[in-house]
């Protein structure tokens, strides 16, 4: 028979894997939208100039460096998020886990300055 401290620890161990599957959906996100971010701006850079010379094209490298800083971003997230799955994976069954939000507020103050950054550079290049 099933006692109740059994079903708090086995949905203590599916809370973390939901967890680590919710950071690996950001990831997947942050990845993506690097991606697009790098391969957009090589586009603009391959695009003949003298089909389009009527729309003025600012092309740079600081788009191909915000969307490489995103790629970054994604795959420093999974491993981060596999390590903190693994290590609460064994706080767990020592009986010993702590929530701790570091981890949280670096990747946000992170992703925050990036797209303050990508934000100000769209502005800036319209004028």
């Amino acid at each position: 028979m099933e006692n109740k401290d059994d079903k708090y620890f086995i949905n203590e161990f599916l809370s973390n894997e939901r967890t680590f599957l919710s950071w690996i959906r950001t990831a997947v996100g942050i990845l993506v939208f690097g991606f697009v971010t790098v391969k957009f701006s090589l586009f603009l850079k391959h695009i003949p100039t003298k089909n389009i010379q009527e729309i003025p094209i600012h092309i740079s490298d600081y788009t191909v460096n915000m969307g490489f800083g995103f790629l970054i971003a994604g795959a420093l997230i999974i491993l981060l998020a596999y390590l903190r799955y693994i290590q609460t994976i064994k706080l767990l069954k020592k009986g010993e886990y702590k929530y701790s939000s570091l981890l949280v507020t670096i990747f946000s103050v992170i992703l925050f300055i990036m797209v303050i950054s990508l934000i100000s550079y769209l502005i800036a290049s319209n004028y």
